[in-house]
């Protein structure tokens, strides 16, 4: 037998096992051998708990201490933030509903809707978690809310720490005032000189809410370690290894300007992007969260599982970093491995042996709400695909380069890709356009610049597109379009067509300034233009485009999670005004373009085994007596990466 048992002392859970349960021991995560009191440790957490008798089976007695400490964190914690995850409507006989959230409801003030109460509510039991509900449902008021009634119960909302990629900075500076009032936002941009400024200011402000961008975070913190990897030292922290060519501004133990701060909440919007452990903005996110004197610890992302589920580790600790402390034991527990073709081992899936034991471990972290389910108002999506064919010079190319690596184009210059990757680049671009190559050195390819060009036939089928949708002809249609892609070059390229064609329109990409980008937005929303150009990595995110009915997609991207943030900027609450909203494809036959759909649907089954939005679907068709269910399977079924044509699939 092995016993557990909470230690007040340590603040952790004690095991004392016998000598043939060493590797079962070794399976729970964070577990560590303590020497001088001859047990094991392991972190005071409800996951500890769960993977204990997972392990241990009906090998594993309970003490008392632990069996009192895990029973008030059920009833305080776990109970009713697994009552209020899947709920479309706020309880009322919950105290905090009463005394909070029924006071927010002003008449000529906006309102959250029933399930995003509901969500504040589940925010405010769980204390800390992931939000998953999908693009375009509202997480971001919801999380402003949620520190707004921490701030109204006990004081501890704020000051608040707001994480995003740089499109979202404005988003929360718009939205703050509105849901959040008792605080100050900070935007913390402009040079290096103007954000230190910035960050001072905040700093003597207990209201203070600091809005930045995720890969500025690593500048203004120290690193929090992970595995093996180094972190690099100054001689001032560390006389004896530190590197003296190595400033404190670029050591990466040394506490910065976010150190100073004692924020209360810490928030990650776009959360999918801090997916790689080893990354330093990951590392110094963690390092913030983690600082003794934040209580809430939030990360917001409508696609958690970027390709596999060991993505979810990296934001679960941020949030939790006592129920997910260690990946390599979260890996092992909980992935499915496989081998690929290089030799090396591959995340494939979940685990079917331990799935149920990491569902009791996320749930009571974890709430996804589905816009089909709890936005049933919105309009549905129309998806068209226009197939173009390259011209015969485009087409030879294209082939002699996707089996010889090599190929001569019109002009005659030779261009060579060097490995398999870069094949696969160099098509997507011949698939768009013709391309030119310019070479400094003659001899080192990978000083080549390719550049694409005119003419083009996804070009000459977006200008037909337009024709036929009233863009081209002045005053004849009243709402505008969106036009993404996925290269700079291209993106120039259709920006070039529409100046042609006489239509007004804004650019967004990411060489272009954060307040150039909301200018172009807000300019396409009040209708003083016709058309938005944006690649999906700068317009994919945190953007609100629900003024434009239509989607152009010219090309699309390999990556999920930008697929599925691009397509729902413009179906989200907002987009009401709509009777429809199509997506239009343009895709180029016979080329990489169509394998793109099959990747798609491999990385969405994957996502699927963690939000389990198959499985809500089913509970909210049986459920909901006002759902239209035929009208929620002709907006979903007819999508070749929709929601329930992946359900299709999985039958």
């Amino acid at each position: 037998m092995a016993l557990a048992d909470y230690d007040v002392a340590t603040d952790s859970v004690s095991v004392v096992t016998t000598w043939n349960q060493k590797n079962l021991i070794k399976q729970v995560p964070g577990a560590r051998w303590d020497v001088d009191r001859k047990a094991w440790r392991v972190p005071a957490a409800w996951a500890s708990l769960v993977i204990l008798r997972g392990v241990f089976g009906a090998q594993l007695e309970v003490g008392e201490n632990l069996r009192k400490w895990s029973w008030r964190v059920h009833e305080d914690r776990i109970g009713p933030s697994l009552a209020l995850r899947s709920s479309l409507v706020p309880d009322l006989d919950d105290p905090l509903f009463t005394d909070v959230i029924a006071d927010w409801r002003i008449e000529d003030h906006p309102n959250l809707y029933d399930f995003q109460e509901g969500g504040v509510q589940w925010m405010l039991r769980a204390g800390s978690g992931l939000l998953g509900d999908e693009m375009g449902s509202g997480k971001t008021p919801q999380t402003l809310s949620m520190i707004r009634a921490h701030q109204q119960l006990a004081g501890d909302g704020l000051p608040a720490l707001v994480v995003g990629p740089n499109s979202v900075k404005r988003h929360w500076l718009r939205e703050a005032p509105v849901w959040l009032p008792e605080a100050t936002p900070y935007v913390i941009d402009g040079t290096a000189a103007q954000r230190r400024k910035t960050l001072k200011e905040a700093q003597r402000d207990p209201t203070a809410l600091v809005i930045m961008n995720i890969e500025a975070v690593r500048l203004f913190s120290r690193l929090a370690p992970f595995g093996s990897v180094r972190l690099v030292r100054c001689r001032a922290c560390d006389p004896r290894t530190g590197d003296e060519k190595i400033t404190p501004a670029r050591c990466e133990v040394h506490r910065k300007e976010l150190q100073k701060f004692n924020f209360r909440t810490v928030v990650l919007d776009e959360a999918h992007r801090v997916k790689d452990p080893k990354a330093k903005q990951t590392r110094a996110l963690w390092y913030v969260g983690h600082q003794d004197s934040v209580r809430y610890r939030w990360a917001l992302t409508g696609t958690p599982v970027a390709n596999h589920p060991g993505d979810l580790w990296s934001i679960m600790h941020l949030v939790a970093p006592d129920d997910f402390p260690t990946k390599a034991a979260f890996q092992d527990r909980y992935c499915l491995m496989s081998w690929n073709a290089f030799g090396g081992m591959d995340v494939v899936g979940v685990r079917p042996d331990t799935r149920d034991e990491l569902f009791k471990i996320l749930d009571p972290r974890f709430r996804r709400m589905l816009k089909a389910v709890v936005l049933p108002q919105l309009p549905p999506k129309i998806r068209e695909v226009r197939e173009v064919e390259m011209s015969i010079q485009q087409a030879k190319a294209y082939r002699e380069l996707e089996q010889s690596l090599r190929t001569l184009l019109a002009d005659g210059s030779l261009l060579i890709a060097a490995n398999q990757l870069v094949v696969k680049t160099r098509l997507m671009q011949f698939a768009s356009a013709s391309v030119t190559v310019d070479k400094p050195d003659e001899d080192d390819v990978s000083t080549w610049k390719i550049t694409m060009r005119e003419p083009s036939p996804k070009l000459d089928a977006l200008e037909e597109v337009l024709d036929e949708l009233g863009v081209l002809t002045v005053n004849h249609r009243t709402a505008p379009v969106l036009i993404a892609v996925e290269h700079l070059d291209l993106l120039a390229m259709v920006s070039a067509r529409l100046d042609k064609l006489g239509v007004p329109h804004g650019v967004i990409s990411g060489e272009v300034a954060p307040i150039d980008r909301q200018r172009a937005l807000d300019d396409m929303n009040a209708g003083r233009n016709r058309a938005l150009v944006f690649t999906s990595k700068a317009g994919g995110v945190g953007l609100n485009m629900s003024a434009a009915d239509t989607l152009i997609n010219v090309q699309r991207s390999w990556s999920l999670v930008d697929e599925r943030q691009k397509e729902d900027r413009n179906h989200r609450v907002g987009s009401e005004r709509h009777d429809s909203v199509r997506i239009i494809d343009i895709v180029t036959k016979n080329t990489v373009e169509e394998d793109q759909v099959r990747r798609l649907h491999e990385k969405l089954l994957r996502l699927e085994e963690i939000t389990r939005d198959r499985a809500a679907l089913l509970t909210a068709h049986g459920a909901a007596d006002t759902l239209d269910l035929d009208h929620l399977e002709e907006r979903l079924l007819n999508s070749p990466i929709d929601l329930d044509h992946m359900l299709n699939v999985t039958d």
